[in-house]
């Protein structure tokens, strides 16, 4: 799936899943409420309402994607998809975004194969404008295309492709499956992305054709969910939608029969560190008899430490670092494929045998009725948790409506997973997986005029609803141990978050990721259980639980269904006091994470951030390294010392937990006390981890560094300075400074280098705000030719916020920020782990999650004047980093002529000392 622009903030789509029963608000028993009903033009609405938060969704699916593309057009649909951004005549090109933005929502649309959707949230007072901006460019935008329109996007495109395909590790390796499966003239034939020579070919009419034939009501279902008025928007619908002329029903592509008679083979050259081995093979088309068992068989084979492919090929053989095996589920035909990123040096004909004896194994033994089970659970609470979400069940909801006609479709769905048996699995392993027929792909390392309507008008938006955020309540366990509790009785789910934040940064002197390393120990095996069982006792719960460390703290979050939650804590528990901590368990993790390290320094963007915080920090600063560490420092790392560190550090000595979800506070504290209530304190042992934070080193010039990547097909860009901590009284000034620069898509980084010179396919900027050390980022990837160019527009947008007279914001520039940010805060709330997410930054900041109250109002309390008389100030590029990480030859002959200090040449792993 291909989404127009770069997501600025993370987005949850549904994917394919079951349906549970919900005792919930607005939901019944495999049921979401919804009204459906069509138009006389053909156009099918479904409203769902959920009053829980202010906020709407908007979510529309274009029955068109990639295999509707003409013959010589690929990429088209995607391309397309872009182009529907490109204004009318009411919202000239640029304003819907800004229209949108400036009322706090946001936008994005995607493409697959199959379909092409276009989706928006905002506060619920949005909603009229919202509609009005989707009903305004189906009527107008194709009579509104020209080439200047078509020309911008197309090398957006073309940006894109090289970013997201060409200048990325494993890009190509899409393409080369899907000629390799689809014979010439097959509607899959080509990627959504299609090709450069098809997209410079493509013209004006194509795409006013294109948008006439596709872009009609009747080929378009149109979801409205959240907090509205049903009355009142199905008139509004009636009124900007209704008129809008009936389309004669596409034609759609002839297919051509497709079958494997044989194995086909490729090998492909990139710049990956790891290799990859991918065996592909034809699968039924969407929800057809089969591909509910394919896609459980996907689960059993690698999803998990108990998985067998990562049993076999990652624990006992030691073949690879990680394994995926998925359903890509398509119209026209499936694709079943595995993918294993093998270990460095590893036999790839042994790997591909340890893969056919695994499949061979299932097809002899069945899987346990039990296992199917646990894979069910987790679907369901894996569904649960995806309803939290407002965009993703309007998608889901969309998304049903288009494989089955029908919305409330999760029982249906339910079904098709609940009747699988272990000899249908088996079945499905021997009919559609034969190890005759599939595809195998090795990528190895490389050294008009309108009358009037209801929509000429722009609608007034609704009146804002107040947001609230929740406060918690406050706990203590017979230990004295701190719990913060939030119930929210919408969903059965709970999440339990272990916030730990010490005094002063962890250390780590010899970069060797031990706080890291220990994190990663804690879900590989407890209580003498090993992983794969212990993995196995958590998915008979329906829960799940990670750990993490940084340089500020640890945590671990543990995510099940509320009816297990007194068994699932246990297990939680068990992870965080008692790891089994086997050296055997250590070896994988520390060679999973040097594999991942591996990876890290063959992609530019990695590269790039290294370089910076080593150069602004120094190398005697903990926060000028990664905090997961470097490959040097992970390989001379023992157990012994992992376990020295995690002894200290998940403790309850700095420890606090946070807890939401559907329970009382009786059930939080029975479950709790009887998991952590008598967890002892580590007591002088965490000094010993703790790190004195050396001064910061004294302001130096801005510094430009260069990372040679020869022939690259794009430079990154990247610019890092200081900035004050987490505490400072100007950060929600900041923040909304770093929005207008470049945190949505109007922003000016965004809105100067992709929408007005197609320099790259999205810029960035914001503020990385910690209780130590923070900074100011900014970046984006642009084509090599154009590096110069780009650097120039990068520096002058800068220049006019820094002027020193002061800078050029504008109150509907701030407006737009302090709305984007509200809705954002409010958005976050919305889940449990995006609620507890935010009481933990708060925590680990010195700061009370009360402090979302105080926030708000700051926020509220920015001025144009205290931006424009600040921006110099908090935007400190006089002592910052540029790094630029590409074709040093290209660079360089670009640079001259641009007020930038003489660029210094430095290796990846390197910076000046």
């Amino acid at each position: 799936m291909l989404m127009n622009r770069p997501l600025l903030r993370p987005r949850s789509h549904l994917l394919p899943f079951a349906a549970v029963a919900l005792s919930a608000a607005g939901l019944t028993a495999q049921s979401v409420h919804y009204e459906k009903y069509v138009l006389p033009n053909g156009l099918t609405v479904i409203l769902h309402e959920d009053h829980k938060a202010p906020i709407v969704a908007v979510n529309s699916w274009f029955k068109v994607g990639a295999k509707d593309e003409p013959a010589g057009r690929s990429g088209f649909a995607h391309l397309f998809e872009h182009l529907m951004f490109m204004g009318t005549q009411r919202v000239p090109n640029g304003d819907f975004d800004t229209i949108m933005e400036a009322g706090g929502g946001e936008n994005n649309a995607s493409t697959t194969e199959d379909r092409t959707n276009y989706f928006s949230v905002g506060p619920s007072s949005l909603l009229p404008t919202l509609l009005w901006l989707d009903a305004d460019r189906l009527e107008d935008l194709g009579r509104n295309i020209d080439q200047q329109k078509l020309d911008r996007q197309r090398e957006v495109v073309r940006n894109e492709i090289r970013q997201q395909v060409e200048n990325e590790p494993y890009g190509r390796a899409q393409r080369a499956t899907f000629a390799l499966l689809f014979p010439p003239g097959h509607p899959y034939r080509e990627t959504v992305y299609g090709s450069h020579h098809d997209l410079e070919a493509a013209t004006v009419d194509d795409v006013r054709d294109f948008f006439a034939t596709f872009y009609v009501p009747n080929n378009l279902s149109l979801v409205v969910a959240g907090d509205f008025d049903a009355a009142a928007t199905k008139a509004r619908i009636a009124a900007l939608f209704g008129d809008l002329p009936r389309g004669p029903e596409p034609t759609r592509r002839a297919v051509v029969p497709t079958a494997l008679d044989r194995v086909v083979r490729q090998t492909q050259l990139d710049r990956v560190e790891l290799p990859l081995v991918r065996f592909a093979w034809h699968a039924p088309a969407a929800t057809q008899p089969g591909t509910a068992e394919l896609d459980l068989l996907a689960e059993v084979l690698a999803d998990g430490k108990d998985s067998r492919l990562y049993r076999r090929l990652v624990e006992q053989e030691g073949l690879a670092v990680s394994v995926h095996a998925y359903l890509d589920e398509l119209m026209l035909g499936s694709l079943f494929e595995i993918d294993v990123y093998a270990a460095p040096g590893a036999d790839l004909d042994r790997l591909e045998a340890v893969v056919d004896e695994e499949l061979d194994r299932l097809r002899r033994e069945p899987v346990a009725a039990a296992e199917l089970e646990r894979r069910n659970l987790g679907r369901e609470v894996a569904m649960l948790a995806r309803l939290q979400h407002l965009a993703g069940l309007a998608d889901q909801l969309n998304r049903y409506q288009y494989l089955y006609g029908e919305p409330d479709s999760f029982a249906n769905d339910l079904a098709r997973y609940r009747s699988i048996t272990p000899a249908a699995l088996a079945a499905a392993l021997q009919q559609f997986l034969p190890g005759d027929r599939r595809a195998i792909l090795r990528v190895l390392p490389l050294d008009r005029e309108a009358l009037p309507t209801n929509r000429d008008v722009r609608p007034a938006e609704l009146g804002a609803n107040t947001f609230r955020a929740p406060m918690p309540d406050e706990l203590r366990l017979q230990n004295g141990l701190r719990v913060l509790l939030w119930p929210r009785h919408d969903l059965p789910l709970v999440n339990v978050r272990l916030a730990i934040t010490p005094p002063a940064p962890l250390a780590d002197a010899q970069h060797q990721g031990l706080p890291a390393l220990a994190a990663d120990l804690l879900d590989e095996g407890a209580a003498g259980l090993d992983a794969a069982a212990f993995a196995q006792q958590l998915e008979g719960l329906g829960a799940s639980l990670s750990a993490w460390a940084d340089h500020d703290g640890a945590g671990a979050s543990l995510f099940t269904p509320a009816r297990h939650l007194a068994a699932a804590a246990r297990r939680f528990a068990d992870a965080v006091r008692r790891p089994n901590n086997r050296q055997a368990d250590f070896d994988r993790v520390q060679k999973l994470r040097l594999g991942r390290l591996l990876q890290a320094e063959q992609d530019p963007g990695s590269t790039a951030a290294r370089v910076a915080i080593r150069t602004l920090f120094g190398d005697g600063d903990p926060y000028g390294w990664p905090a997961g560490g470097t490959l040097e420092g992970v390989r001379t790392a023992t157990l012994e010392q992992v376990v020295r560190v995690q002894r200290a550090l998940f403790a309850p000595d700095h420890a606090t937990l946070l807890v939401a979800g559907d329970l009382t506070a009786a059930q939080a504290k029975a479950a709790l006390d009887a998991a952590f209530g008598d967890w002892e304190p580590a007591g002088a042992a965490i000094r010993t981890i703790l790190a004195p934070l050396p001064p910061a080193l004294p302001p130096a010039p801005l510094r430009v560094l260069l990372v040679d990547r020869p022939d690259a097909a794009q430079t990154v860009v990247h610019l890092l300075a200081p900035a004050p901590d987490y505490q400072d009284d100007g950060r929600l000034r900041r923040q909304a400074l770093s929005s207008l620069l470049g945190g949505s898509f109007t922003s000016r980084l965004n809105q100067n280098l992709r929408e007005r010179h197609g320099f790259t396919y999205g810029a960035y900027a914001g503020f990385q705000a910690g209780p130590r050390r923070s900074s100011f980022v900014a970046g984006a990837s642009v084509e090599t030719p154009v590096t110069g160019a780009a650097l120039r527009e990068f520096l002058a947008e800068f220049a006019r916020l820094r002027a020193p007279t002061g800078g050029d914001i504008t109150a509907a520039e701030l407006a737009k920020a302090q709305a984007t940010l509200r809705r954002g805060i409010a958005e976050d709330y919305t889940t449990l782990g995006g609620l507890l997410g935010s009481a933990a930054t708060y925590m680990e900041n010195g700061l009370p999650p009360q402090q979302i109250d105080h926030d708000l109002a700051a926020l509220a309390g920015v001025t144009v004047a205290a931006l424009n008389d600040h921006a110099r100030a908090d935007l400190d590029l006089d002592h910052g980093v540029l790094v630029l990480v590409g074709d040093a030859r290209q660079i360089q002959e670009q640079l001259a002529g641009l007020d930038l200090p003489a660029p210094t040449v430095v290796p990846a792993k390197a910076a000046p000392r």
